[in-house]
C-alpha cells in the first residue's frame, strides 16, 4: 500500500514538475529582477527635475475664478512653466487657464508639450521626437486617452508621457521599466493587462507548486526512512 502510494506521489511529482516547473522558474527569475533596481529607478524618478511649489503671483492679480469655473466640479491653482494657472475640472474633462489673463492653455500643442517635458527633464539627452497619440497605451498611465509621447535620446533614454489637458508629466518610462513591466506580467500571470494578481492561473499554478513540494517531501521522507538517500 505504501509502495503504491509512493509510486503515485512520484508520478504526481514528475507531472507537476513538467507542468508548473517553467512558471516556478519564471517566478524566481522575475523575483530576482525586482530586487536589482530601486523602485524610484524603475519609475524614472531620477530623470525628473525637482518640482517647485513656488507660485508666481501676477502683478495685476488673479483672474476671478467665477468667470472660468462655470459648471466645474473642482478648481485648483498651481505653478506651471513659470506662471500661475487654474486647472478647471468638469464632467467633460479638464482644462488649464492662465491665472493672470484667463487665456485657455489646453489642449497643449507640440511646442507646449515639449516645453513641459524639457522643464521636467533631469537626465542627459535631448528631445528626439514628440507625437500626440489619440489613444495612449497602458504604459502612459492613462490608457485609451489622448497623450503626448515625448522621446528623449542621449546618455539617458526615456519616454515622457505628457497630459494635453493639465500639462503634466503623467509617467516616465525607460527600458528598465518596460522589462520590469514584462517581468511583472509573467510573475502574476496576467500577460495582457498586468493588473490582476488573484487570477485563476495564479491560483492553479501556486496550488500545483504546493502539491509538487508536498509530493517531493513525501518522496524525500520515504528515502530517508529506507536509508537510500545517499546510495
Amino acid at each position: 500500500m505504501i509502495r503504491k502510494f509512493t509510486r503515485r506521489m512520484r508520478q504526481i511529482h514528475n507531472v507537476l514538475a513538467l507542468v508548473v516547473g517553467t512558471q516556478i522558474l519564471l517566478w524566481m527569475v522575475s523575483g530576482l529582477y525586482f530586487t536589482l533596481f530601486p523602485i524610484e529607478t524603475v519609475r524614472g524618478t531620477h530623470l525628473r527635475a525637482p518640482v517647485t511649489d513656488a507660485l508666481v503671483v501676477p502683478e495685476a492679480g488673479f483672474v476671478p475664478i467665477d468667470t472660468l469655473a462655470a459648471g466645474a466640479s473642482k478648481v485648483s491653482l498651481k505653478p506651471w512653466l513659470g506662471r500661475a494657472v487654474y486647472v478647471v475640472e468638469t464632467e467633460a474633462g479638464a482644462d488649464m487657464f492662465d491665472a493672470a489673463t484667463g487665456t485657455k492653455l489646453t489642449p497643449l500643442n507640440e511646442a507646449g508639450a515639449r516645453a513641459v517635458a524639457n522643464d521636467n527633464w533631469a537626465g542627459q539627452g535631448e528631445i528626439a521626437s514628440a507625437s500626440l497619440l489619440e489613444a495612449a497605451p497602458s504604459e502612459s498611465g492613462r490608457k485609451g486617452e489622448p497623450m503626448w509621447r515625448i522621446e528623449f535620446e542621449g546618455k539617458d533614454k526615456a519616454t515622457f508621457w505628457v497630459t494635453p489637458d493639465t500639462g503634466e508629466v503623467r509617467a516616465v518610462r525607460t527600458g528598465i521599466w518596460r522589462l520590469f513591466d514584462l517581468m511583472w506580467g509573467l510573475h502574476i500571470m496576467d500577460w495582457s493587462a498586468r493588473e490582476t494578481i488573484a487570477s485563476w492561473w495564479m491560483k492553479a499554478f501556486a496550488f500545483g507548486g504546493l502539491m509538487m513540494s508536498l509530493a517531493g517531501a513525501w518522496l524525500l521522507a520515504r528515502r530517508l526512512a529506507m536509508g537510500t538517500l545517499l546510495k
